[in-house]
């Protein structure tokens, strides 16, 4: 199904690195497939995406199936990831820090706050998804639309036509392409502050995507400052709730190495939408 020209990994570690935001497909817990808008990372070879210890469905999703692919500056990658989690912020520190401040502009607000690690341990904690960059390829078409398929065991991601229609009930996709699928659409303005997404949940046949179900939205937000306040103390809320789960997971992950690869994790490392079966740009990033 992927016929994309093979990359060198130095190429994947520059796209990684110049992108603000890439497009990351994992396998829920039905089998389908399912996509987000994400800010990538690089770390010491590997692309690394996060999520702060507010939300769990992401993280849990490739805890049970390793199987992901990432899209970003035109480059994708599709790989088992690795889980780490740390719920200081040693790692968040170390890796993504700095890409963070430069990527994300909203960050660096958070980020100014005299005791912030403290304060937003939520933030700073992180969950880590390390994919490795053995297998990656370069993608023409930008990612504002995109198709996620699973083919050759592994999800994949093709560019769709950036002016497909978000209302419509049918999309024609590449050749060769069957089965469940999701088709994302993503908008960010140039600061990050408004960050919308509308996923489309359906099955290829015949080349045609047919949508089942809508989640989200692509609706402008302008959220004021006391907006913006109470949506970190919700999230510092969902965090409080959700940090036994990532200790226990923590815990856990020891007691996973010597299962199969498709079960195991290790232990060490965004955020404005909700949480269900799908992840929405809630987990990514804060607005």
């Amino acid at each position: 199904m992927m016929r994309n020209m093979r990359c060198a990994t130095a190429v994947a570690v520059a796209a990684l690195d110049a992108a603000a935001i890439g497009v990351f497909a994992f396998i829920g817990a039905d089998g389908r497939p399912r996509a987000c808008p994400v800010t990538p990372y690089v770390h010491v070879g590997e692309a690394v995406v996060s999520s702060t210890l507010a939300f769990t469905a992401k993280v849990a999703a490739v805890r049970a199936d390793p199987r992901v692919a990432l899209l970003a500056g035109g480059c994708l990658i599709r790989a088992r990831a690795t889980v780490d989690i740390d719920m200081t912020s040693t790692t968040f520190d170390e890796r993504v820090r700095a890409q963070e401040l430069r990527k994300y502009p909203p960050a660096r607000r958070l980020l100014a706050i005299p005791g912030h690690r403290r304060l937003l341990w939520w933030y700073v904690g992180r969950a880590s998804i390390r994919i490795p960059l053995a297998d990656c390829a370069t993608v023409e078409g930008a990612d504002r639309v995109t198709l996620t398929v699973i083919g050759d065991g592994l999800p994949g991601i093709l560019a769709l036509d950036p002016s497909a229609d978000p209302l419509a009930d049918e999309f024609p996709v590449p050749a060769g392409v069957e089965g469940p699928a999701c088709v994302l659409f993503h908008q960010e303005d140039d600061q990050m502050a408004d960050l919308r997404q509308l996923a489309l949940h359906g099955t290829v046949s015949d080349g045609i995507f047919r949508v089942e179900r809508r989640v989200g939205s692509l609706a402008p937000a302008s959220p004021s400052a006391l907006g913006q306040f109470k949506t970190l103390r919700s999230l510092a809320r969902q965090a409080r709730t959700k940090r036994a789960v990532f200790e226990r997971w923590t815990r856990s992950s020891s007691d996973l190495s010597d299962e199969p690869s498709a079960r195991r994790a290790s232990t060490v490392y965004q955020t404005g939408r909700g949480e269900a079966d799908h992840v929405s740009p809630a987990e990514e990033r804060v607005v």
